[in-house]
């Protein structure tokens, strides 16, 4: 599977910068920041809320490609490697021990997404250095892995397990931004993914990014 995907990153490249290869002035960089991530809606059960999707920090980093189409358009295609997914809450639950007395405690653990993303942006230039950008942005999802950091059982000596499943490994979605040049090399730039398909039945991508880019 990890074959598959290198190869289709590889092909998604290849297409969209070949056309503009030899006609136009291409550019290279590295790029890194910081994202705010969570899955969306919150899930029902009942259609009553059982578990809230919390936002949680992550980390991307990687490379890109900068194309000049027009004066003020440009094409920007990325390779970059995301850790991101979402926090876990369930509130209120209520606990009875063997003396029949009560307590009630919230569930809380993280979702941990290691992530191939490759947005697909064109950037518009509204002066030589603020512009806006937009496009689809595909993810490959290597790994995922799910923590506990609040368990109310353990108090009664268990413990939660997390549920172990095939997750979808495929995420596509539309991203937006907009961003400035600090220098003739240096750009700061922040975007908003949101996903376009459903993962696992149900849950959907939102993805806060901010960062640094370095032309080479």
């Amino acid at each position: 599977m990890r074959k598959i995907t290198i190869l289709a990153i590889a092909i998604i490249f290849s297409l969209t910068t070949n056309s503009y290869a030899q006609n136009s002035n291409i550019e290279y960089g590295i790029k890194a920041g910081a994202n705010y991530s969570k899955f969306t809606p919150d899930l029902l059960v009942d259609g009553l809320d059982f578990a809230q999707y919390k936002r949680k920090p992550g980390f991307y980093l990687g490379g890109f490609l900068n194309v000049d189409i027009s004066e003020k358009l440009q094409f920007q295609p990325e390779l970059l490697f995301a850790l991101q997914g979402t926090g876990v809450l369930i509130e209120d639950i209520e606990l009875v021990s063997s003396g029949g007395s009560t307590t009630v405690s919230d569930f809380e653990s993280n979702i941990n997404e290691s992530t191939i993303a490759v947005p697909l942006v064109f950037r518009y230039f509204f002066t030589e250095s603020f512009f806006m950008e937009g496009g689809p942005q595909l993810g490959f999802i290597i790994d995922r892995n799910e923590k506990i950091t609040k368990d109310p059982f353990e108090q009664y000596g268990n413990s939660s397990e997390v549920a172990e499943y095939d997750f979808d490994n495929f995420d596509l979605g539309l991203t937006v931004g907009t961003g400035y040049n600090l220098s003739e090399d240096l750009i700061i730039n922040g975007r908003f993914f949101f996903g376009l398909i459903e993962r696992d039945n149900n849950i959907k991508s939102s993805v806060f990014n901010l960062g640094l880019e370095y032309k080479l």
